[in-house]
């Protein structure tokens, strides 16, 4: 008896939650739903009556077909319709004009046509993956059975799509068909990588069917979804049917084998996602296996499989470009960007243990792919000159990854500063704004790296030799580079933008700083290596003493003092000499940012020497500064009244 009273109350309790349930939620969507078909009865009786009315006045000769609401009508309502404009107008006929019958896709009709279908699909495929895993654990199917099932199911899924297809149940046979060729994937894939029922050369022609199946349903029912679908299932398969045991060389042919057939459906369809969906998932999975089972012995098989991808995608591009006549789009282009990044980044990781000394070559390898391929697209119609442009840029990053790779340290930024030279030249040449900026990119790169890092990193070695040293002469290099983007600009500045204008003037003024930067490293760094000889001399010199009876500890630390004042006073002097060059400079190219970097260069040396050196330096070394600093000045001054004159002269 308690046991059947708490039987009672349970279904007591759950009748009353299922009717507050059924109140709050149920009945008021009810009650919208039947409010809305009410309200579009109403609006389709009285556009009849309209008709009706319009008719009997003779104002048209034929009749308006009137549009029926999905919700609201019956087939035989449909129908009806036309019959019962025909029998409004006595003597006009029958009706012989279509019924123009659109169903409303609001939110709504998306969830319940769509949304809930393909989810439905999805759930079924996980659930016969882990029904089948499951039964297969218990021994409760054979392995042979297995994958007869999978067969079975899968071509009955696609029968009853094509059938439903036929039927005019478009989104409904999709979705058949979707869960039945992901099903034979599942099928073939198990029966060959993990049960070995049939050998890899058979399970590599069964995918092939099958992939070719795919392709010809999505296009025949011009369904996307199907291929989208199929790649997903194709991809979720050696997922969902893992086991311990590696079996790459089937992994690698079924993706590349998958990766075929999105490659070849970019050449039947200009379908979003598809091709950029294979591309990325197979990645995954590859990574995926690389984090679990790599070793170097399998070192062969995976990189051809990474060369295998990239070849496909790039291969079914150029013939999207050559036989179809497609430019690219926004999604090709990052592709082809995507395509290129994860192959060389494969690549690294394989082979940058054994072979670091290859990988510039390998870098310069895919420059030359690439340039290759911007020049098939500038040669061969239709033109495609962003495509090209994108493949430029591709190539050119990878020549700036030569560098990095190959070079040494300090030359890493002079073979990036070339670059940039030689794309923003060409940039200008050609009139193309992203070869400009890349240009400027890699020229803004090349003195981060060597200002943040080279000057940093760099330990002078002796006998130090100033300006034709292994940091000199890079930086000197870089220098020139960026006084060479800016003379260029000049060369072509009836085709300069604002922005390139700026750009134009930040080269020429940062090759200046940069030159003045140098310059000043050198000399300091000149005289502290002379010191640091002193210095050490010194600690090794033990109670030795000269021809005088002086210690040479004693003599030496005399020489570092002396070199120390006359490296600040070298200092200055050099400032002072180079702001004479550069205001000379202004004149003659009658640049007024060059003469104003002059007189600020000249400013920072009257502050040094005013601020410094005046107060550590003693006797003839100040005065020295002191001295260097005021002719340079005064011939400053004299140039400015030179030049005033010639204008004066000039203008009468």
């Amino acid at each position: 008896m308690p046991d059947f009273l708490e039987i009672v109350g349970t279904v007591v309790v759950v009748g009353l939650v299922l009717a507050i349930l059924g109140c709050t939620i149920v009945l008021p969507i009810l009650a919208l739903v039947r409010t809305r078909q009410i309200k579009r009865l109403a609006d389709r009786l009285e556009r009849l009556e309209q008709e009706v009315r319009r008719l009997g006045h003779g104002a048209q000769e034929e009749p308006i077909p009137v549009a029926i609401p999905a919700t609201s009508a019956t087939p035989a309502e449909r129908e009806a319709v036309p019959a019962a404009a025909a029998a409004s107008s006595p003597g006009r006929g029958r009706w012989t004009g279509p019924v123009h019958w659109t169903p409303p896709e609001n939110l709504e009709t998306w969830i319940g046509r769509r949304g809930l279908g393909w989810v439905a699909v999805v759930l079924l495929l996980f659930a016969a993956a882990f029904f089948l895993k499951y039964a297969f654990e218990n021994r409760w199917i054979g392995e042979l059975g297995r994958v007869a099932c999978g067969v079975v199911i899968g071509i009955v899924l696609c029968s009853a799509g094509f059938r439903f297809h036929r039927r005019g149940w478009r989104v409904f046979s999709q979705m058949l068909t979707a869960a039945g060729v992901v099903l034979l994937y599942l099928a073939t894939y198990g029966a060959s990588g993990y049960y070995h029922l049939i050998s890899q050369t058979w399970a590599s022609i069964f995918l092939t069917v099958l992939m070719a199946e795919a392709v010809a349903l999505a296009v025949l029912y011009e369904a996307p979804a199907i291929a989208i679908m199929a790649i997903i299932g194709g991809l979720l398969t050696p997922v969902l049917l893992h086991t311990d045991r590696d079996q790459y060389l089937a992994l690698f042919t079924y993706l590349a084998l998958l990766d075929a057939a999105a490659a070849g459906l970019v050449l039947l369809r200009r379908w979003h996602g598809v091709a950029t969906l294979a591309l990325l998932g197979s990645q995954a999975v590859y990574w995926g296996w690389y984090s679990e089972h790599y070793h170097p012995e399998k070192r062969a098989a995976a990189l051809s499989f990474q060369l295998t991808i990239f070849g496909l995608f790039l291969v079914s591009r150029l013939l999207a470009h050559r036989l179809r006549g497609w430019t690219a789009r926004i999604e090709d282009l990052v592709r082809l960007l995507i395509n290129a990044a994860l192959l060389s980044v494969a690549a690294y990781v394989l082979l940058e243990p054994d072979y670091n000394a290859w990988m510039g070559t390998l870098a310069l390898v895919l420059a030359i792919v690439y340039t290759c391929l911007a020049w098939f697209l500038l040669l061969q119609p239709p033109a495609d000159p962003r495509h090209a442009l994108v493949a430029v840029t591709t190539a050119m990053g990878f020549v700036a990854l030569v560098f990095p790779l190959q070079a040494q340290a300090t030359w890493i930024p002079v073979g990036w500063a070339a670059q940039g030279l030689a794309l923003w030249w060409f940039g200008l040449r050609i009139r193309a704004g992203l070869l400009r900026a890349v240009g400027a990119v890699l020229l803004f790169l090349a003195v981060d790296r060597l200002l943040l890092v080279d000057t940093w990193s760099y330990v002078d070695r002796e006998p130090f030799v100033p300006l034709f040293n292994r940091y000199a002469l890079p930086a000197l290099a870089i220098a020139a580079s960026l006084l060479a983007a800016a003379v260029a600009a000049r060369h072509f500045r009836e085709r300069l933008t604002d922005i390139d204008r700026l750009a134009r003037w930040s080269a020429a003024l940062g090759g200046v700083a940069l030159v003045w930067f140098i310059m000043s490293f050198e000399t300091y760094t000149y005289f502290t290596a002379q010191i640091d000889k002193r210095v050490a001399r010194a600690s090794s010199a033990g109670d030795y003493v000269d021809a005088q009876g002086r210690p040479l500890s004693t003599v030496d630390f005399e020489e570092a003092e002396h070199l120390r004042r006359v490296g600040r006073t070298a200092l200055s002097a050099v400032w002072s000499v180079y702001a004479v060059i550069i205001l000379a400079m202004g004149f003659r190219l009658d640049s007024s940012p060059l003469r104003w970097m002059a007189l600020g260069l000249f400013a920072l040396t009257l502050g040094k020497v005013v601020l410094m050196d005046m107060q550590r330096l003693p006797g003839l070394y100040r005065v020295g500064a002191f001295l260097i600093l005021s002719l340079m000045m005064g011939g400053a001054a004299w140039a400015y009244q030179k030049v005033k004159l010639i204008r004066l002269a000039n203008a009468r």
